[in-house]
């Protein structure tokens, strides 16, 4: 079928736009000078705001002991804080709302044995969301590949878990990158990522500076089952370099070990794993695990989410199954800040639930747009 751009002329223009005006007087001649307070006493859907400004929170809540909630609360059981000054709560969803879920799942050398245990694990994880959610899978080693981008066929989610393949290296950051860019880039509502992996970066462009920030403007959720692959990886790392099964470190990790944990990064910098020590390799791999689950959990704090560590895939379920539970008991609360400045400043953000003995979890704040 065709479709055909009508255009029109200025005067065809006006007097379309006049005979519009007229058609909507009745409503909307009280918006016209009026105090915009004394509108939105009257009828606060009058308010025109901009998009951007609005900032969406998700919200966990549980009792003191960390049990989640079962009861259900309504909007006046909330108080939200931006800098310790109460907001006005503007909207509000209870927990039958659909998410975006992305799966992300680390095919690298550290897992390329366990891709059965993974493809079921993450099966049965299906089977614990509701069917609105809608679920992409991002595979990643060296290489970032979507398998299949937001659906709520569950047939096409389990086809897509048969093309995981394992590879080498680990493009953590990239297929983080990834979900922000393509993945969420045309999502509306409630977004998580949850991601498979023991968050060592080696490969790509994308850095954990660049893409924290990334994901708090986004207002996606970043939930890492974080696997221990430390001791597999440092037998490998420790192989002479002839042995075909041998680890070696990236340039890019080596980079960051320099930077992170060599005094003032400076010093002699080596590009060749093969010319360091048996030492000197213990000492990377561990500083670079060290700063893996730092970065994890910083990210799951910014994003208002929880890094769940898991000692083998076999935990997968339990910490997959908590996941689901969570996100199928969020509450999403949303606002206009009273503080109207775009100053690119870092707000702090602070829920709390009327209710005795419950405690609300979401993100810590927002960095405010900047003009």
């Amino acid at each position: 079928m065709l479709y055909r751009r009508h255009s029109f002329s200025r005067t065809q223009f006006a007097s379309l736009l006049l005979v519009l005006l007229l058609g909507l007087w009745p409503s909307a001649a009280p918006l016209f000078g009026q105090d915009p307070e004394k509108q939105e006493k009257q009828d606060p859907g009058l308010i025109l705001r901009v998009d951007t400004d609005l900032v969406s929170l998700d919200v966990s809540v549980s009792d003191r002991t960390g049990q989640r909630s079962t009861q259900t609360l309504r909007a006046e059981d909330f108080v939200v804080y931006e800098n310790g000054v109460r907001q006005k709560i503007t909207s509000f969803s209870a927990t039958n709302m659909p998410f975006n879920v992305v799966l992300l799942l680390d095919t690298s050398g550290s897992t390329r044995d366990d891709l059965a245990l993974m493809r079921n694990a993450a099966r049965r994880f299906f089977d614990e969301l509701r069917p609105r959610d809608r679920i992409a899978i991002i595979q990643f080693n060296r290489q970032v590949e979507l398998l299949e981008d937001l659906t709520e066929d569950r047939t096409k989610l389990e086809a897509a878990l048969d093309l995981l393949k394992p590879g080498t290296g680990t493009s953590f950051y990239d297929a983080l990158q990834l979900s922000l860019d393509e993945v969420f880039k045309q999502a509306v509502g409630r977004k998580a990522i949850i991601a498979l992996t023991d968050g060592v970066d080696s490969y790509g462009p994308t850095t954990y500076e660049r893409i924290l920030p990334a994901l708090e403007r986004n207002n996606a959720s970043g939930y890492f089952l974080e696997l221990d692959t430390e001791a597999f990886t440092e037998g490998k790392m420790m192989r002479d370099c002839l042995d075909d099964n041998h680890f070696e470190f990236s340039v890019k990790q080596l980079k960051k070990y320099q930077k992170e944990f060599v005094r003032g990064g400076d010093g002699p910098f080596v590009e060749r794993h093969c010319l360091l020590s048996r030492m000197e390799r213990m000492q990377i791999n561990r500083r670079l695990y060290e700063a893996a689950r730092r970065e994890l959990r910083q990210l799951a704090e910014q994003t208002g989410g929880h890094v769940y560590p898991v000692k083998q895939l076999q935990q997968l379920d339990p910490a997959y199954a908590q996941i689901a539970a969570e996100l199928r008991s969020q509450y999403s609360l949303a606002y206009y800040p009273s503080n109207e400045k775009h100053d690119g400043k870092w707000r702090t953000v602070r829920v709390e639930v009327k209710q005795p003995g419950l405690v609300a979890r979401t993100r810590p704040g927002y960095r405010a747009p900047k003009d």
